[in-house]
């Protein structure tokens, strides 16, 4: 028994022994750690100078020597541990560059969902002075505290779902690091532009430019045989935020311009612009990458003649976009229409007419009755067709003395086309065939004028001489459809409300009439469902049941709190205005939320 515990004590000792001789940092090794923790004290003063390469420099050389002895990091000598507190304590002093270091992160990792155009929760971290606006969700981020700043809270949580950046692989713990670090110091911005794109004061400037205009001996023109497909096909990759390969082609200025690869195009030397290279050189040609559509080598024949010639430019302000150079399929159908004669325009018009009846009607016969400004087309009698295009004219010459138009023009290019059904059903296919909607009992008619009077027609159902509750009487209603179809001759797409409302207003209706006498009813009944005023003015807040007596209502009160002209410069202005409720603040000068809790205070008087 006693032999035994001295045999364990022997063990225990000799265990204990070889641990502390292993632990052991010798003696000299201690005297140097020392030594290296009174030098990583300089890396304050060094800092406080601004001498952070310097600063960094000490830390590498502190960090190498440690890295000599091989200590084990688990090691707990007291000496040991205290200098490699210091180390951090040193690493974490370094100022983290914003420009240099954060924007780099950022424009890698964030620019995709937060860059200028169309940002996700509305942030957009393209500028410094972006980010210190915040999103929809608050603040970015906390100056001094990362543990309270939006930022560091997405990129850490551990929920997918709600970790940014989303839909991707989380940053690493360097990257996290390194923002944490700026933030926890202040957030400082170290560029010259809080205005200008992140990280780009770390961007060498370029050479400055030299656009040569084209004289006309050129064999290529950028205009007409380069620039329609870079916009088509290269401009995707090579604008906004961050451009493939740091080249940017979104103005002919910047087409000229170094991209990240080297000298992309070199006037006069198409072998040593890589650009040529690119897209007909190399084996296989790998611009553009992905399934794109390629670019045909005779595109790209023309673009290495036009580097020949001089990459001369013929588009007149090189600061310009390329966009802008380059017609979309709309502007060049605007162009197309605009050079039409007025003859050639009426001649569109009949041929419209027949193809689109063939699609709603094949079946039923036709006739037609033409008059100055109208073409009126149908299954109807001759005599209710005539009819029918007298009362139309009336209604022309009204509206044109009541609104009137600059000098010259008509109504409606080439005529209006003014479909009339004998049968309700007949109406519904217009509906149901080219709108892909359904016919509420309470619409028998519709306009529609396209830019440039591209499609200019109204379709309506013959529904008689007497009006109902849910209907005008024939004549009213060719007055309501024409007067719509007029308030929308520049092709703007009104609002339902208003293009409904001022065709009852104009339609000449009695006021004793069923369907006025219904107004107040149904407008009430629907205006009691809103909840948020703004909506008002919104397409979709309304059913289709609803919109006309609402419409009425509203623009009635519209013109009685500013008269036609507010009225006339509301509509002018839903042509630029990204929606309804901004025409609305710049034609009336108060938001949409404020006009349209005045109008619920009135009751709609």
């Amino acid at each position: 028994m006693r032999s035994n515990l001295r045999l364990s004590l022997l063990v225990l000792f000799v265990v204990s022994f070889v641990a502390e001789c292993r632990a052991a940092i010798p003696p000299e090794v201690r005297k140097e750690l020392l030594t290296l923790s009174r030098e990583i004290r300089g890396v304050t003063t060094m800092i406080r100078k601004k001498e952070v390469d310097e600063a960094k420099a000490l830390i590498k050389k502190v960090e190498d020597k440690i890295a000599e002895f091989e200590i084990d990091p688990e090691e707990k000598d007291r000496t040991y541990r205290s200098l490699m507190s210091a180390v951090a304590r040193a690493k974490a002093a370094i100022p983290v560059s914003f420009e240099r270091e954060v924007a780099s992160i950022f424009k890698a990792k964030c620019l995709r969902c937060h860059g200028q155009n169309n940002p996700r929760a509305n942030l957009r971290l393209n500028t410094f002075a972006n980010m210190g606006r915040g999103g929809a969700n608050g603040a970015l981020l906390v100056p001094g505290n990362p543990q309270r700043s939006l930022l560091m809270a997405r990129l850490m949580t551990e929920d997918a779902a709600a970790r940014m950046p989303k839909s991707a692989t989380k940053l690493s713990d360097d990257e996290i690091n390194v923002i944490g670090r700026w933030v926890a110091q202040g957030a400082r911005f170290d560029g010259k532009d809080r205005n200008a794109e992140i990280g780009q004061s770390t961007v060498p400037p370029k050479k400055p430019v030299k656009v040569v205009e084209a004289d006309g001996t050129e064999t290529v023109s950028f205009k007409e045989d380069v620039a329609p497909w870079m916009v088509n096909v290269c401009l995707n990759c090579h604008s906004g935020n961050n451009p493939r390969g740091g080249y940017n082609i979104t103005t002919f200025e910047q087409l000229l311009t170094e991209g990240d690869s080297g000298s992309t195009i070199v006037p006069g030397d198409p072998d040593n612009s890589y650009i040529v290279d690119l897209v007909l050189r190399q084996d296989p040609i790998k611009m553009p990458q992905g399934n794109q559509v390629r670019i045909k080598r005779s595109q790209a024949v023309a673009l290495e003649t036009w580097i020949k010639e001089g990459a001369k430019f013929d588009g007149g302000d090189p600061k310009a976009t390329l966009r802008s150079l380059v017609p979309t399929e709309e502007e060049m159908e605007a162009a197309k229409l605009a050079a039409m004669s007025n003859a050639d325009f009426n001649a569109r018009r009949i041929e419209q007419a027949e193809t689109t009846w063939k699609r709603i009607a094949p079946r039923e016969e036709t006739r037609s009755s033409t008059s100055d400004n109208l073409y009126v087309y149908g299954n109807l009698p001759q005599s209710r067709l005539d009819q029918i295009a007298e009362w139309g004219e009336a209604q022309v010459t009204a509206l044109t003395g009541k609104y009137r138009l600059p000098n010259g023009q008509k109504a409606w290019r080439g005529r209006l086309i003014v479909f009339v059904t004998k049968d309700r059903f007949d109406y519904e296919e217009f509906n149901t065939i080219l709108m892909n909607r359904r016919t509420p009992r309470s619409v028998s008619g519709h306009a529609r004028v396209t830019n440039s009077f591209g499609e200019a027609y109204v379709a309506m159902h013959d529904v008689g001489d007497e009006g109902n509750e849910y209907t005008l009487a024939t004549e009213k209603l060719v007055n309501s459809m024409l007067a719509q179809a007029y308030l929308a001759r520049n092709g703007t797409n009104m609002p339902d409300w208003l293009q409904q409302g001022f065709g009852l207003m104009e339609s000449k209706a009695s006021k004793t009439s069923a369907l006025f006498q219904a107004i107040p009813q149904t407008a009430g009944e629907a205006l009691r469902t809103v909840t948020n005023p703004a909506t008002l003015f919104d397409d979709g807040t309304f059913s289709p049941d609803e919109v006309g007596p609402v419409g009425y209502l509203l623009t009635q009160y519209l013109i009685r709190n500013g008269g036609m002209p507010k009225l006339a410069q509301y509509v002018r202005t839903l042509q630029t205005a990204r929606n309804s409720g901004q025409a609305i603040q710049t034609a009336y000068g108060s938001s949409a939320a404020q006009m349209g809790a005045a109008f619920l205070r009135s009751g709609g008087q």
